[in-house]
């Protein structure tokens, strides 16, 4: 019968963790890259547009806030003036004449639909090593 090394064993075992553990956050932060692009695709595309020339869609944009050996962060904002619209545009506000706009949650429905899809193939991902 053969006698196994148990350090050499549990080094072999800790080795292929630190690798399995290296592909997995490596194929998460593509896929978190790949669906903030995705994420600032879709709020461009439902963004409301005004009468003004310079478009408030034209300033959405992402980037990346942390990045490390467990993961990284990627930001959603808006560039410039038009970042204080954002929360109006989406939830709504008083107008001059005392009506109302009612908002369209374009960010939240496109953080919905892109976050279900993310939770998704990071499942497949860590399943399928």
């Amino acid at each position: 019968m053969a006698s196994i090394n148990i350090e050499a064993f549990a080094n072999a075992i800790d080795e292929e963790l630190k690798k399995y553990s290296a592909e997995v956050t490596n194929a998460i932060k593509k896929q978190s890259a790949d669906s903030m692009k995705e994420l600032v695709v879709k709020t461009k595309e439902t963004a409301p547009v005004g009468k003004r020339k310079k478009h408030y869609k034209d300033n959405i944009t992402s980037r990346k806030t942390k990045d490390d050996n467990y993961g990284a962060v990627h930001t959603w904002y808006v560039k410039g003036s038009d970042a204080r619209l954002s929360h109006l545009l989406n939830n709504g506000h008083a107008l001059r004449n005392g009506g109302r706009y009612a908002g369209t949650n374009f960010i939240g429905k496109a953080v919905d639909e892109v976050a279900s899809d993310y939770t998704s193939k990071v499942e497949a991902i860590i399943k399928n090593g």
